[in-house]
Parts: C-alpha cells; structure tokens; sequence
C-alpha cells in the first residue's frame, strides 16, 4: 500500500497516540487495521457474489423449466395443426382425384 509522507492525522492515529501506545507501533497498527478492514470488504464481496450465482442458477432453472412448458405447449398445437392440414388435404383430393378421372375417361 502506498505510504504518505506526511505525518498520520487520522482518528484512529489520535487516539493511538492519546492513549500512550508506542509512537512506532502506532503506524503499523493503522496499517495492520485497513490490511484487515480490506479483508473483511473483500469476505463480504465473496459471500455477495455466492449469493448472487446461487440465485443466477435459480432463476435459469427457473427459466428452462418455463421454456420447456412454453415448447410442450407448442408442440403440441404444431400437431393440431397438422392434423388439421392433412385432414383439409384430404378433403381436397378427393374431387380433384374426381375432376381427374372424369377429364381423362373423357
């Protein structure tokens, strides 16, 4: 971490030097304090970051279990449909098979 050259006004530093600690120890003290105040930052960014995957995973289940009844559902009319296709072309082949067999007997 970088290090200023001008002396420590911090709090932290007063209260240190009010209480009668050790003028040398007091910044490494500091510096023990931020190293450890990252720390906890950086374990609270860690378990926010599981936290967030964990639901991330949730709501693509969530997700994939949706599309594949949306794709059912569709499958299913896709069917329908077809039924009713071949049905309407059946239908329709029968008097052009007529149609047919009266030009050519003709």
């Amino acid at each position: 971490m970088p290090t200023s050259s001008k002396p420590e006004t911090s709090a932290i530093h007063r209260v240190l030097i009010d209480s009668g600690a050790d003028p040398k120890l007091v910044h490494p003290a500091i510096e023990e304090i931020r190293h450890l105040s990252g720390q906890n930052v950086i374990t609270a960014i860690a378990a926010q970051t599981t936290e967030l995957r964990s639901e991330m995973q949730a709501q693509i289940i969530e997700l994939r279990a949706e599309m594949q009844t949306q794709f059912t559902a569709l499958r299913a009319e896709m069917n329908t449909l077809n039924k009713f296709i071949w049905t309407l072309i059946s239908l329709l082949a029968i008097p052009m098979l007529g149609l047919l067999y009266k030009i050519l007997t003709s």
